[in-house]
């Protein structure tokens, strides 16, 4: 299985996988500690019953564990440009713990988010407009069980529960809290700061930006070349 023949599927990756590991081996050594630390502090946490921040907290620590291994894994396997862009899932899971962290209010803010998403979808989907890019009587068996203001009614009931300001917008409809007004509330110069430069540069890979193309493509006197 040449490598120029499958790609990084290919068993001839393994080649350029050892050189890596031989380059970066401080590096390696040193995730491989953090993450042996971080796996152990999984392990002993202790969260009490009708903990609902700390709960989100462990949840959130949970999933970011997951991300921090999974980009290990990416980059040793030579997947160095997919492993940057989890990097950019990370700092959001870091800011989330952080912002969690504030208080019961603002976990529940957090929680919100999961509402407030559906309350979009189900005006995505009812919507006339969008009708045309669904399958066949997609919309009419997604209103099935519950009608379109049954469910926004839920929804808004739900969210009046959390007793949280900032919830609704000026209409009375579910409003969410976006990742940047997150980090405001945690108040810190320096996450700001990596939000502000090192979220924008993982971000151009999660979103396929025109300059990531180079990575991929070599140009040359008008003659294009994948990598």
């Amino acid at each position: 299985m040449p490598i120029n023949d499958y790609g990084f599927l290919g068993k001839d990756i393994k080649q350029y996988e050892n050189k890596l590991v031989i380059k970066y081996k401080e590096v390696f050594d040193f995730y491989e500690d953090i993450n042996y630390f971080l796996h152990k502090m999984k392990c002993k946490i202790d969260v009490k019953n009708n903990d609902l921040q700390g709960g989100t907290m462990v949840g959130l620590f949970c999933k970011s564990l997951t991300t921090f291994q999974a980009i290990y894994i990416l980059f040793i396997h030579y997947l160095s440009n997919n492993a940057e862009n989890l990097c950019r899932v990370l700092f959001e899971e870091m800011v989330n713990v952080g912002y969690c962290s504030l208080g019961e209010d603002d976990t529940k803010r957090y929680l919100s988010l999961q509402l407030v998403n559906k309350f979009e979808i189900i005006k995505k989907v009812s919507n006339d407009e969008n009708k045309k890019y669904f399958i066949k009587n997609f919309s009419e068996s997604f209103f099935k069980e519950k009608s379109q203001d049954e469910r926004q009614k839920d929804i808004i009931e739900k969210l009046k529960s959390y007793g949280v300001e900032g919830v609704f917008d000026k209409k009375g409809e579910p409003k969410a809290i976006n990742i940047r007004e997150r980090i405001k509330k945690i108040n810190s110069k320096g996450i700001m700061h990596h939000y502000l430069t090192f979220y924008r540069i993982v971000s151009n890979g999660v979103h396929s930006s025109p300059d990531i193309l180079e990575r991929y493509l070599i140009f040359y006197k008008d003659v294009y070349c994948p990598r």
